[in-house]
């Protein structure tokens, strides 16, 4: 490999490098291009004017919520056994592209039962401001609630999307769990 050529990809090693460390770069967990090509096209066709909440879009003090928790991924896709034991489903918080605060979209792509496709549950939605408090995770559902809990709500999976409020003056979490097909929200402690 010639001087120039390796100084060519340091350069751009370098220049990604400072992109991430700006905060400019997500991970690559956080594009939608890392997600199912079935997913994909269904969000470009019925939610183009949607994109997915990236750290950049949370508020100040939802971002050091977010950064100390040490969460995995990204805020706006959570991947997980949320309806089923044998194939991943994927939460996904939509915001609006031009005013990411102004409301939300938390969806659910889960395999149908029919083929390789995905079936889409919308599980909650606002148009109000504050979009920039809420992220979302992938959690065990044994980490919040008992076998006991588990039998009184009919919790029919092992893991759990955790929805997090984290505004300045409020803070709220809630686990979403899949019950007698359909997601149901429960308040916890985080």
């Amino acid at each position: 490999m010639r001087l120039s050529s390796r100084c060519a990809t340091f350069g751009a090693i370098f220049a990604f490098f400072l992109a991430t460390l700006d905060g400019h770069e997500e991970p690559s967990s956080c594009s939608v291009r890392s997600l199912p090509a079935d997913i994909q096209s269904h969000l470009k066709l019925d939610f183009g004017s949607w994109k997915v909440q990236e750290s950049g879009n949370l508020s100040k003090y939802a971002r050091k919520i977010w950064e100390s928790r040490k969460l995995p991924g990204c805020p706006g896709i959570a991947v997980g056994l949320f309806q089923s034991a044998n194939y991943p489903a994927y939460a996904l918080l939509l915001v609006p592209v031009n005013h990411p605060d102004a409301g939300y979209r938390i969806l659910v792509f889960s395999r149908s039962m029919r083929g390789p496709s995905y079936q889409t549950t919308l599980v909650e939605k606002s148009d109000e401001a504050g979009a920039s408090n809420y992220f979302l995770s992938k959690v065990p559902i044994a980490e919040f609630f008992s076998d006991e809990s588990n039998k009184k709500f009919q919790m029919q999976t092992t893991e759990a999307i955790l929805k997090v409020d984290a505004g300045d003056h409020e803070y709220e979490a809630d686990i979403c769990y899949w019950s007698n097909g359909s997601y149901r929200q429960e308040p916890v402690d985080y």
